[in-house]
């Protein structure tokens, strides 16, 4: 005997709009998180997240150790590293990723992060000295 699809009735427009309304005000505390995040790293009441690289209100990630030091000077933390691997398009490799962990006011700990780039040099920034030498020199 085959099973009989149920027909459901689209909701009425005013349901619709509830539900969104709804949600928008669930949404709110992360809303007001974003926009506290923004303003104390310096990017202003428009800065987002970006969720397709996995970034949060507390989980962010930097280009590069430069401008990872750029927000380091700006509101300082502690700078730690620690080994990853890194898989795109079938591709895997070693890194090593320098996390600042910045301690904002009225918000808590917020750890921005990027991966150590050898090829546009950094030894001398303050967020990399900050890591006890824990980033080595490639020879020349």
């Amino acid at each position: 005997m085959a099973a009989t699809a149920r027909l459901t009735a689209p909701l009425p427009p005013a349901a619709v709009h509830a539900m969104a309304r709804i949600e928008y005000a669930l949404a709110a505390p992360e809303r007001e998180l974003i926009t506290k995040v923004g303003q104390a790293l310096g990017w202003g009441q428009y800065w987002k997240p970006s969720a397709h690289l996995g970034e949060t209100a507390t989980y962010i990630t930097m280009w590069s150790q430069h401008e990872l030091n750029a927000v380091y000077e700006r509101v300082g933390g502690t700078v730690t590293t620690r080994p990853v691997q890194r898989h795109v398009d079938n591709v895997t490799w070693n890194a090593t990723e320098i996390i600042l962990t910045a301690d904002l006011p009225d918000i808590g700990p917020v750890q921005i992060v990027t991966d150590w780039a050898d090829g546009i040099g950094g030894h001398d920034l303050p967020v990399v000295r900050a890591t006890g030498n824990a980033i080595p020199e490639v020879a020349a």
